[in-house]
């Protein structure tokens, strides 16, 4: 399913297309912007952010892709909302990190949620796929109702650390989204 670069995904409201080198303007702006960037890490300088595209675009060209990329396209008429990202771990098959940065207009409107949950269907579709996980700021509460909207689980980390980690696997996903005799999630 994800073998090929530019599949497509699609929600309710939103087109998610393969991230392209047209893209570089909404890239860098995301990553340049301390309010977009607060629960992610520090802003990257503009010079930083167009050396990180470059890294992203090597990542897309390479046969396979090391990691997939899309834009988050409303099909309500907003442009591009964010950014989402697939990467797959090198040290564990069938693991890959999701992450989504999204525009500040567009944060905290279920967006994340929508990308996400079509990612999962589309991956958990491919049977190799166990798992998918993420990370964030500790501090980014948004976020923690995000992953327990999905689904995702924490993980336990050793010793302090600034961020958190959860996962999702494949087959609790499945389940979720299976026919049963109550409704379906909404994400689902």
């Amino acid at each position: 399913m994800l073998g090929e670069p530019d599949v497509d995904l699609h929600t309710s409201r939103l087109h998610l297309r393969a991230l392209s080198s047209s893209d570089e303007l909404l890239y860098c702006g995301l990553y340049t912007d301390p309010h977009v960037m607060r629960h992610v890490a520090a802003p990257l300088s503009p010079e930083a952010a167009k050396r990180a595209f470059s890294a992203v675009l090597e990542q897309l060209a390479a046969d396979p892709p090391k990691a997939r990329y899309w834009v988050l396209g409303s099909h309500e008429g907003l442009g591009d909302l964010g950014l989402m990202a697939w990467v797959p771990d090198p040290g564990d098959a069938g693991s890959a990190e999701v992450g989504v940065v999204l525009a500040a207009p567009a944060a905290c409107r279920g967006y994340a949620a929508e990308a996400i949950a079509a990612l999962a269907n589309a991956v958990f579709s491919w049977p190799a796929a166990r798992r998918l996980w993420t990370r964030h700021a500790r501090d980014n509460g948004p976020a923690v109702g995000l992953m327990r909207k999905l689904g995702f689980l924490p993980l336990v980390a050793d010793g302090p650390s600034s961020e958190l980690r959860w996962h999702l696997e494949r087959d609790a996903w499945l389940d979720r989204c299976a026919p049963a005799f109550a409704s379906h999630p909404g994400n689902c």
